[in-house]
């Protein structure tokens, strides 16, 4: 890695030339120069290179040109091996994603497989990611596939450039390309080892020129194949991330800290409760406020606009308007949801457009010739994104194109959505993504990016515009809440025979990221999708053999579909936590039932056939199990334990499931509080099968961060309102984790459960978010095993568990 003071040198010079003249695109057409540790918005506004403290420059970047040029940033073009790393003058090379990183690794993870594949050691690459100016369009974050599926495409374009040097040197050398060895980006003839040449020496500063094919940007390839595993040194390696120190030091630039020149900043103005109509606005509450620049209203929507940031919140603050209530209330109470939402008829019911069961074999019957049938129903409400940091972006509309810098995890529908909402050609937009608090789905990030480019558009100025605490979390896109009914049946001998599972769920109008018509500003104007989301969704994945079985996922609505704070978006692993919460305290109900240790129980049903998938999930999902169990030290038995008499009760509970292709299996220690109702998880084990590992430590942390989150979502974290407005809008009423509550000990166990653990294919998973969803049924057994009290009902706060013991008599 090059010193600072070096880099600074070739940065002073590079940009001499450039604020001498030269055009950025003739700047990147004509610069060698990778620059790491500089910000863009210090020192050029809106035209920077840089954005998220990383500026790069390399041979023929697309889309980087004058935003006084017609199309200033057009698509860069995923089949061109240009478009994806360009090697540098002196040997380095810097590669381009589309992904964005959320803190998880995912950056440095790319790097490693990139590196690996290209032959260069991992400190003499960079990586930029989530430029819609410089990086081809693979989507950013979302679904936890960025190392599963996405990093293949990196993988085969890195290998086509090595294959590419290779036969650049067989051409210097005059010796065939098979003769030749490379290490660490030094090309030698393997017969006379004194005979090299680097990649800088052989295209540092220039263009491959190569074409890829490929049918859309993740079947991108050249003509070489990627590396065995075994072949691969860097991929398997705990390399420390890039991103880390910046992060620890306060280095970092984040998105929240963009300043532009002339950029002045805006707060919103919410209406007061859910389905409220605008009726007037006496501006002359806030004209005399120092700074005062503009009330902005359209429709429902209001925004204030001043120069400084404190002025803003004062005039958000101080505002006049009168609003009218609606004449039907929006939504039941939280209190009363669950009720609602088993009584409401389903969207499209009795019209042919809903989602048909599914169904294997004869539920019904099985049931009814069942020697047992259990029962049960759970109730998960709606949580937010609550994110430690309210949603932000900056926007910058000089020389007639739009600049919005995000830390929106999909800044290329983020750039396609503005560019619609705002009429104007996507290639005069660019996003740069940069890192921040707001992830994890469809967060508010998405329409802090739209307010801030209208208002920007609507002033000819930069415009900085930040949410309010209390805005963020009563107003962001919310995970849906769900009803879920389950009966199974069990024969004599204890098997399962039958399941039937039924829920209804609210996410009616569901929206999507970065749609111009369902974005918070496009709602409050008036702006209206031609058919809104049906809502919907899916049981439980997992492998059990169950003869007999139902599924039914049914969404229901609220008489408020558009302008509500119950607007419902993707959290982290959107269905995955609710549904496995049911299916997973399910399973132990009926393990109970048939007096049965919890483990061996699954272990039943997972082995009820040999039959298994492409990717061998059932065979992963026995090693998962089995894997939990044996790392936690069960010990078989039923559950419930006998309950002591002191006031600390202790139990254990697991947890099983999968997420796309990975499998997860956890186990909770709790300590339950009789007196208080507090529950603590002492202890997790997770067991995690995501097939080919890139980073331990960093997949370790992955894990970690997906527990933590799950506790809290199932220990705290709940939308609660009142029937026209979310009451819950701070930590004090919409409570999170907090250090106190973080476990004792945490045992992630990375287990390979392919029956062929050492092909040269081995594929790599994705870790984002599969072991999220396995933790509110742990936790919930583990209470169960402790207490003998079920919890069928999320967040576990002390005084719900408390109100359960009691009614108990425990």
């Amino acid at each position: 890695m090059r010193r600072p003071a070096e880099l600074s040198a070739r940065l002073d010079d590079a940009l001499a030339r450039w604020e001498g003249g030269t055009s950025r695109r003739d700047f990147l057409k004509t610069s060698g120069l990778f620059v790491l540790g500089f910000s863009s918005v210090g020192f050029s506004g809106a035209g920077g290179i840089g954005g998220g403290g990383i500026g790069v420059a390399g041979p023929g970047r697309n889309g980087s040109g004058d935003p006084g040029e017609a199309n200033p940033y057009p698509d860069p073009d995923y089949l061109q091996l240009d478009s994806w790393l360009v090697v540098h003058e002196d040997g380095t090379a810097t590669f381009y994603v589309g992904k964005t990183d959320g803190g998880q690794g995912t950056g440095t993870a790319m790097r490693q497989m990139m590196c690996d594949e290209l032959d260069l050691a991992y400190d003499r690459a960079t990586l930029v990611m989530g430029r819609t100016d410089m990086t081809v369009d693979q989507g950013g974050s979302g679904g936890s596939d960025a190392i599963e599926r996405d990093a293949l495409a990196a993988r085969r374009v890195a290998a086509e450039a090595r294959r590419v040097l290779l036969e650049l040197a067989s051409e210097r050398f005059e010796v065939p390309a098979d003769e030749l060895a490379v290490s660490e980006g030094v090309i030698s003839v393997a017969a006379e080892p004194a005979r090299t040449a680097t990649y800088g020496e052989l295209i540092g500063g220039r263009r491959f020129d190569v074409a890829l094919t490929g049918r859309n940007v993740n079947e991108t390839t050249g003509l070489a194949a990627v590396k065995p595993v075994r072949e691969l040194k860097i991929v398997g390696q705990s390399v420390p991330r890039y991103d880390i120190p910046a992060k620890v030091d306060g280095s970092l630039e984040w998105a929240v800290d963009v300043r532009l020149p002339g950029m002045v900043h805006a707060r919103n103005v919410r209406p007061p409760f859910a389905g409220a109509r605008l009726v007037s606005i006496d501006e002359s509450s806030v004209r005399d406020i120092p700074g005062f620049i503009r009330v902005f209203r359209e429709g429902n929507y209001v925004a204030v606009v001043c120069e400084r940031e404190e002025q803003a919140i004062q005039a958000a603050e101080s505002l006049a308007l009168e609003w009218e209530q609606p004449e039907t209330a929006p939504f039941p109470s939280s209190e009363d949801l669950f009720d609602y939402m088993r009584g409401a008829t389903p969207v499209g019911a009795g019209t042919g457009t809903s989602p048909r069961p599914r169904v294997e074999g004869d539920p019904d019957a099985a049931l009814a010739g069942a020697a047992s049938v259990v029962e049960a129903g759970y109730d998960i409400p709606f949580q937010g994104h609550t994110a430690i940091g309210p949603a932000h972006a900056v926007a910058d509309p000089s020389d007639g194109q739009m600049t919005v810098y995000t830390n929106d995890m999909k800044p290329y529908s983020h750039r396609t959505g503005i560019a619609e909402f705002l009429g104007m050609p996507p290639e005069r937009v660019r996003v740069i993504w940069m890192e921040g608090p707001q992830l994890y789905g469809r967060t508010a990030a998405d329409d802090a990016g739209f307010e801030a480019a209208y208002l920007a558009r609507e002033l000819g100025r930069p415009v900085r515009m930040q949410w309010m605490r209390h805005e963020e979390t009563a107003w962001d896109t919310k995970g849906p809440a769900f009803a879920i009914d389950l009966r199974g049946g069990l024969d004599d001998a204890g098997n399962v025979v039958a399941l039937d599972y039924r829920a209804r769920i609210a996410n009616y109008a569901h929206v999507g990221y970065n749609q111009a018509d369902t974005v918070l500003i496009a709602q409050l104007m008036g702006i209206r999708p031609e058919r809104p989301s049906p809502g919907g969704g899916r049981g439980p994945d997992e492998m059990y053999h169950i003869p007999n079985r139902r599924e039914e996922t049914r969404a229901v609505r609220f008489p408020l579909a558009f302008e509500t704070p119950l607007r419902t978006g993707n959290l982290r692993d959107p269905n995955g936590p609710q549904t496995t919460f049911a299916g997973e305290s399910f399973i132990d109900e009926m393990a109970a039932a048939a007096n049965a240790d919890p483990v061996e129980f699954r272990l039943r049903l997972l082995r009820g056939t040999t039959e298994d998938d492409a990717t061998f999930r059932r065979a992963r999902s026995i090693a998962v199990v089995e894997a939990a169990a044996e790392a936690f030290g069960w010990e078989p038995r039923p559950s419930p334990r006998e309950p002591g008499d002191g006031p600390i009760l202790t139990g254990r509970g697991i947890s099983y499931g999968y997420r796309v292709q990975t499998a997860v299996a956890t186990v909770a220690e709790v300590e339950v509080d009789r007196e208080s109702g507090r529950v603590w998880v002492k202890r997790m084990v997770c067991a995690h099968d995501c097939g080919l590992v890139i980073n331990p430590d960093g997949l370790e942390s992955t894990i970690q961060g997906n527990l933590l989150h799950g506790i809290s979502r199932t220990l705290y974290e709940e939308v609660q309102f009142d029937g026209e407005r979310v009451t819950s809008v701070d930590w004090r009423t919409h409570p999170t984790l907090t250090h106190r509550d973080a476990p004792e000990q945490i045992d992630v166990v990375i287990v390979n459960g392919d029956p062929n653990p050492d092909r040269p294919d081995l594929p790599h998973y994705g870790a984002g978010e599969p072991s999220h969803r396995t933790v509110p049924a742990a936790i919930a057994n583990a209470i169960h095993d402790a207490t003998g009290v079920r919890m069928r009902r999320i967040p576990l706060r002390p005084e719900r568990v408390l109100a359960e013991l009691t009614a108990a008599g425990a």
